[in-house]
Formats: structure tokens, C-alpha cells, sequence
């Protein structure tokens, strides 16, 4: 089983937007992770340029004497589960008239929740989705699944965030486009598919 440690977070968070806030960076330790023969650190930091946390360093350490890092070992590090599982219990989520939760919390509190209206809707859409891609989750899936909703419904919302200045920088696919080549251009001419 894979032990997961929070190590040198650092005191500075950065607020990234629908009252989701990350520290500004953590070392996240993995122990038991399979295949590997000893602890894995991951240096996160936060990238303003990217709006996201990033693996800003791996490191993987051998257990002992008999134990060796080889190229096979590093081919085992997931470091996405790393950034993610780490980002769950690291992020924090001020919602109005509830109080201050990790990302994890969150995301359970929104996946229970079954009286929203549009409106609630569209705020918990972009929330989610603000935290999902601020620690490396697919956002539109996490819309999807903590809303209990379609991919394509979650594209909806977001659209309407976005319209309603809930969801800026936020740049989705043109739901208009449909078929293997929307949004694709022909040499020369139009779009193909429009």
C-alpha cells in the first residue's frame, strides 16, 4: 500500500481563483509505491504561467544496501498520482456558508450534494473546475463526475461560467464542433467540419 507524506509546505498560498488556494509549494513523499525499491520526493511548486501545480523535481531513492535506481525503477514513479493525490489533501476550497475544506473535501461534498439549481449549478462547476486543474485533475471529467453530470453538460456550465466572468482564462472546445475534424482547417481553405 502506498503511503502518502506532505513534507516543507511552505506558508505562502496562492489563491487561484473561486476560493481555491494551493500553497505555493510541498514535498510530497511516496512510500510502497510499487516497483520501487525505496521513497519517491516530489518537489511541487505552484506556475503562475501554466495556472497550476507542476512536479518541479523527482527524486528516487533507493531503500538500502541490495536496492538500485534503474531506468525500470523510474518508469514506475507515477508522478501525475503523486501531484494529484497530494494536491487532494494540500488545496483548500472556501465556499460561502460552509466551512474552509480540502480539495478532497470538496470534491465528496459536491458529489453528495443533489439539490442544486442552475445557478448553484453553474458556481459549483466552476469551482471545481478551478481546483481540478489547479492540481492536475481533468477538469471538465471532475465537473462531470462530482456534479453527477455528462461531459457534454459539463462543457455547458462551464460555457456559462465563462460567459458569466465565473470562469476566466477558462478556454474550452467549441461545442458547436462536432466529428474527427472540428476545429481542424483544410490547406488553403475554411474549416472542415463547420
Amino acid at each position: 500500500m502506498v503511503h502518502l507524506e506532505n513534507v516543507d509546505v511552505s506558508d505562502e498560498r496562492v489563491a487561484v481563483g473561486n476560493g481555491v488556494s494551493v500553497p505555493a509549494s510541498w514535498t510530497i513523499v511516496l512510500h510502497g509505491e510499487p516497483g520501487v525499491p525505496g521513497a519517491v520526493r516530489v518537489n511541487v511548486a505552484y506556475d503562475a504561467r501554466l495556472n497550476r501545480t507542476v512536479a518541479a523535481e523527482v527524486r528516487v531513492l533507493r531503500e538500502g544496501d541490495g536496492d538500485e535506481v534503474t531506468s525500470l525503477t523510474l518508469r514506475e514513479v507515477r508522478v501525475q498520482y503523486a501531484l494529484q493525490a497530494s494536491g487532494l489533501q494540500m488545496s483548500t476550497v472556501a465556499e460561502p456558508g460552509h466551512p474552509v475544506a480540502t480539495g478532497a473535501e470538496y470534491l465528496r461534498r459536491m458529489q453528495e450534494r443533489t439539490d442544486r439549481d442552475l445557478t448553484a449549478s453553474v458556481y459549483d462547476a466552476s469551482r471545481t473546475y478551478q481546483l481540478a486543474t489547479a492540481i492536475n485533475l481533468p477538469p471538465l471529467k471532475a465537473v462531470a463526475d462530482c456534479l453527477s453530470v455528462s461531459q457534454s453538460t459539463a462543457t455547458r456550465l462551464m460555457n456559462r461560467a465563462r460567459f458569466e466572468g465565473l470562469a476566466p482564462g477558462v478556454d474550452l472546445p467549441d461545442p458547436s464542433a462536432t466529428g474527427p475534424f472540428a476545429g481542424a482547417t483544410a490547406p488553403g481553405g475554411p474549416s472542415i467540419g463547420r
